[in-house]
């Protein structure tokens, strides 16, 4: 049998009466010790070897796991570093750091797929998406939902169209973000960009476009809705139109922005 391994330090902390860590910090501060302690032996070392973290920023808060992230992503530039989480947050995080850094991060997915759980796919959750990939995504979804349209499943074309507004509503959403405000301001970001700003230019059409979008996929996201006023489920080519709608708007906006930005600068 093989022996049992050994901590190689603790944490003392020397209080009156006494005390362990864990009576006196809150599991992230444990956490974050752990975190920084690993990481600097690791510096210490002169071994190259690769490094593995399972949901390294669990009870962190927000401020943590910017530093978290960022110091991970400086220990890839010298050695592979894998990270395993479910907080989508904190991915998205990963890969802003690892853009700042000029780093490579590879990502994949494990989920549940028809064979059972553990399935590994190198297409991320939809959340993650830039709004060209989203796009991509959705026609994806779209060219399912017209094979079992062809094949008669009611039931399923209906669950599958309600499945395809929403995400498209979550398109449009990231579209304003990304594209036409040129990530000026993000979700999971600490600070706002305004050297960005000079692509930004937001123009009657651009109102009209994503309010229209908005509208239609508001309108079939939820099922209670449009069964309420009878309205009839849009069928599989009227979504690819929608679909359509969002890439001629993104691309159009891209150009714009391009211009703009030569001229601003």
């Amino acid at each position: 049998m093989a022996a049992r391994a050994s901590s190689a330090r603790k944490l003392r902390l020397q209080l009156p009466g006494g005390g362990t860590p864990s009576a006196i910090l809150s599991e992230g501060e444990q956490r974050g010790i752990a975190i920084a302690s690993f990481l600097a032996e690791v510096k210490l070392g002169k071994g190259r070897g690769g490094v593995v973290f399972d949901d390294p920023v669990s009870s962190l808060d927000h401020r943590h796991r910017w530093h978290v992230a960022a110091r991970l992503v400086e220990e890839s530039k010298t050695r592979q570093v894998i990270i395993f989480t479910h907080d989508i947050y904190f991915l998205c995080i990963i890969q802003q750091q690892a853009d700042l850094a000029h780093a490579t991060a590879s990502t994949q997915c494990i989920g549940r797929g028809p064979a059972g759980f553990g399935v590994q796919a190198d297409r991320l959750p939809f959340d993650t998406l830039s709004t060209s990939k989203r796009v991509k995504a959705l026609r994806g979804m779209r060219d399912h939902l017209a094979k079992v349209h062809k094949e008669g499943d009611a039931a399923e074309a209906m669950r599958l169209t309600r499945e395809a507004y929403s995400h498209l509503r979550m398109a449009w959403e990231r579209g304003v973000e990304e594209v036409l405000l040129q990530s000026t301001v993000t979700r999971f970001d600490e600070g706002v960009s305004t050297l960005r700003l000079k692509g930004v230019v937001v123009e009657d059409g651009d109102v009209d476009a994503i309010n229209a979008g908005m509208t239609k996929s508001s309108k079939f996201s939820g099922h209670d809705p449009a069964m309420a006023a009878q309205i009839p489920t849009p069928h599989p080519d009227e979504l690819l139109e929608d679909i359509n709608k969002l890439e001629a708007w993104r691309a159009s906006v891209v150009a714009r922005a391009d211009i703009v930005q030569a001229r601003r600068k």
